[in-house]
């Protein structure tokens, strides 16, 4: 009987702590499609306009979140994926600037590499979804350099109330 009274005092102060957090509006969990908008128009560097795409899934709470993401760029076959920590500055509003750094891998054909980004994002949410554009700094391992993209994409929130 003591086992289950102490089991029942440490489920209930955290199933409450956490039916707080969930039933807040800046607390979601999302999965995210997008482009690098130059190489898709104009091209980059090294190649000519080709899709180079990226998916994420994260969690938001109010002013923390983390997400992880692919990219996949076929054309100068390249990939990358990581987790990124963010920092959320203007919580549940309409127009959220966001700050993160990737901490990430590259992958080409010949060599797996470590790669260190900054991002800043603006991203106008709707009650489901957000759209976004970022701006990314990268560290290139792969050819020692730092490149600036600009992406653009949408979000789908969910797992938060009706």
């Amino acid at each position: 009987m003591k086992k289950i009274f102490l089991l029942l005092l440490l489920i209930l102060p955290i199933q409450a702590i956490a039916q707080y957090w969930i039933s807040r509006e800046d607390t979601y969990f999302f999965v995210s499609t997008g482009l690098d908008l130059r190489n898709a128009t104009f091209g980059g560097t090294v190649n000519p306009a080709a899709y180079d795409g990226t998916w994420t899934a994260g969690y938001r709470n109010e002013n923390f979140g983390i997400h992880a993401y692919y990219e996949t760029f076929s054309a100068i076959r390249y990939e990358s994926a990581g987790v990124n920590p963010e920092y959320i500055f203007r919580p549940g509003k309409m127009l959220i600037p966001v700050a993160d750094i990737s901490l990430s891998f590259i992958r080409r054909p010949w060599k797996v590499y470590p790669s260190l980004a900054m991002n800043v994002r603006m991203e106008y949410h709707f009650s489901r979804f957000f759209v976004y554009v970022r701006g990314e700094s990268r560290w290139r391992t792969d050819y020692d350099f730092f490149q600036f993209s600009v992406y653009g994409g949408v979000s789908f929130k969910f797992g938060f109330p009706k």
